[in-house]
């Protein structure tokens, strides 16, 4: 057994699979992060236009930063899905421990709206 087995088994198989559904839930988690990271900057940058001309600023003005925050929170809210999931998958394959998943994947707290 061990590292000799028959590399045609289903065993091996089985063992490609969970590694590649580990891999892409991974590349998945890691594109939502990326994605939420672009999107927080975006909506600090409008958040600190509000902040330089609060008295220019009218509902629009302030319903546009909202949205972006909202935004950035949806894509928040699908990578701590996303890192369900990988956890989900990573048990199934009989990982215990997961102290490195959330330094490897550091999910960004959520922001909250502006209020007038």
């Amino acid at each position: 057994m061990g590292m000799f087995r028959d590399s045609t088994s289903p065993e091996i198989d089985i063992i490609k699979e969970m590694a590649e559904g580990l891999g892409s839930t991974g590349l998945r988690l890691e594109d939502l992060i990326e994605k939420s990271t672009a999107a927080r900057q975006e909506a600090l940058e409008a958040i600190k236009q509000y902040h330089e001309h609060p008295s220019d600023a009218d509902l629009s003005e302030i319903s546009l930063v909202n949205d972006l925050i909202r935004d950035y929170n949806c894509l928040v809210e699908q990578a701590e899905d996303a890192l369900r999931w990988l956890l989900i998958q990573r048990e199934a394959c009989g990982f215990r421990t997961h102290r490195n998943v959330d330094r490897y994947y550091p999910i960004p707290a959520k922001m909250k709206l502006i209020k007038k």
